[in-house]
């Protein structure tokens, strides 16, 4: 049995478009592409996860993934999160996993010891782990065994949309809270909270190019 890992990226030119009126194009680009790698580094450095799927329509993203010794599924047809999602979960599937853990690519602060702690809530199947945002309104990590326990709902309000469906299908519901894991790059405000931790925390060295000096 393997536990696989599942990393949605968008195409790193059109990711993080709220954004735009504190960062230009090209720098939402650069920060993309270093949330994206970081990911992945982050993951790698996991022992309980045996592989890593990148799911993307950007086919630099791909070739990149590939790169890092990564499995990659090419999201076609129409754009759509879920979708994707559900293509790699069930990819996943074919390879007899033991569940899967979805971890989208924008946690800034995220660090092996969160993922860890965030496995290590694991208990019988089926079930679900569910870290949700710091509002308390998106998923920023779902963990479900097994890997087509839920139909997955990310956008809005996925954290209760997700907590039901687990409820609704009968299995054990855990939710874990971890400020890492809980911030995530959508808005302006979130950049500023990244910014003080990057004054504050250790991630001083490889935080240096994503926060905007003035």
């Amino acid at each position: 049995m393997s536990l696989w890992a599942i990393v949605p990226v968008k195409p790193l030119r059109r990711g993080k478009s709220r954004l735009a009126p504190i960062l230009s194009e090209e720098e939402r680009f650069q920060l993309n592409h270093q949330l994206f790698i970081r990911t992945i580094e982050v993951l790698k450095a996991v022992d309980a996860i045996s592989d890593i799927l990148v799911v993307s329509r950007d086919s630099d993203v791909l070739t990149e993934a590939r790169d890092f010794n990564v499995r990659t599924v090419t999201e076609n047809g129409t754009p759509e999160l879920n979708n994707a999602i559900r293509r790699a979960s069930l990819f996943s599937m074919a390879f007899s996993t033991e569940g899967v853990l979805i971890v989208p690519a924008d946690l800034p602060l995220l660090t092996p010891e969160d993922v860890s702690d965030f496995l290590a809530q694991r208990t019988r199947p089926p079930m679900a782990v569910i870290g949700p945002d710091r509002r308390r309104q998106g998923t920023n990590m779902l963990y479900i065994d097994p890997a087509d326990l839920l139909t997955f709902s990310y956008g809005q309000d996925s954290f209760n949309k997700h907590c039901q469906l687990t409820e609704s299908v009968g299995a054990s519901l855990i939710v874990y809270e971890n400020e890492r894991i809980a911030l995530d790059l959508d808005i302006p405000e979130d950049y500023e909270i990244l910014s003080s931790k990057y004054q504050s925390e250790y991630f001083v060295n490889w935080f240096a190019p994503l926060v905007k000096k003035e």
